[in-house]
């Protein structure tokens, strides 16, 4: 593994409502180039944290840092404007639009960078992530009409070019086995270009798998921060627990 590089996000004394536990006075920073899995059972804080991280929530106490700016009070567009990308689990009701097509999704990732949208170029760059995703669909097809694989490929195609921090919730779910290693392939080429990943997951054997590090929530708490290659199954089921 390569050496990790500086902070590029941390958490200090973050603490936020919503879900079923919130957080509570959270600490935690991640390097250029970290895989970081969030481990945990469901509403346990792991949620709330990807969201404030990606600025969907407002913390109600703490600071939040992206490099050495602090991040508080800002919109997610400005999170996203300085290299943030943050991809849902419900990947129909928040990462796309129903009854948008491939396509007409395209158009709206080129809105962001021209006023004018020359629909030739858009249909080009559309056939060509289709190719390089390996997505079975075509341009003109309505985003509910693909698997729910290859809507984890399109909402994949459709992240910025290198982005600086990458927000993932429950990114293998529902995915085949195939669909969920090609999916990490992808993951880790942007890490070892320097994207910092965080992700959470239901699996333990995916986060020993591609994380440098795990952070398990318990009841709204970060309860351990350690290295996978310093821990295990039973130390990592403990903590999840609230045993650890």
């Amino acid at each position: 593994t390569a050496s990790l590089g500086s902070t590029v996000l941390s958490f200090g004394e973050v603490s936020a409502a919503g879900g079923r536990a919130g957080l509570t006075r959270s600490s935690a920073s991640f390097r250029k180039g970290e895989v970081v899995g969030l481990a945990g059972l469901e509403g346990s804080g792991q949620g709330s944290f990807l969201r404030l991280a990606a600025g969907l929530e407002e913390p109600l106490d703490g600071l939040i840092r992206l490099g050495d700016r602090v991040m508080n009070g800002l919109d997610p567009l400005e999170f996203r404007r300085s290299g943030v990308t943050f991809l849902p689990t419900a990947r129909l009701e928040e990462g796309l639009v129903p009854g948008l097509t491939l396509a007409e999704h395209f158009a709206l990732a080129f809105h962001n960078r021209a006023f004018v949208i020359p629909w030739n170029e858009v249909t080009g760059w559309t056939e060509k992530r289709i190719e390089r995703f390996r997505i079975r669909g075509r341009a003109d097809s309505t985003v509910e009409s693909l698997s729910g694989g290859n809507q984890q490929r399109l909402l994949l195609s459709l992240v910025p070019e290198a982005p600086k921090v990458l927000l993932l919730e429950q990114p293998t779910r529902g995915l085949d086995l195939e669909s969920a290693r090609w999916f990490w392939q992808q993951l880790q080429g942007l890490c070892a270009e320097g994207t910092t990943i965080l992700f959470s997951s239901a699996e333990l054997d995916e986060i020993l798998r591609v994380s440098h590090r795990v952070l398990v929530f318990y009841n709204g708490s970060i309860v351990l921060n350690v290295k996978t290659d310093e821990t295990d199954f039973n130390q990592l089921g403990r903590a999840i627990a609230g045993k650890g």
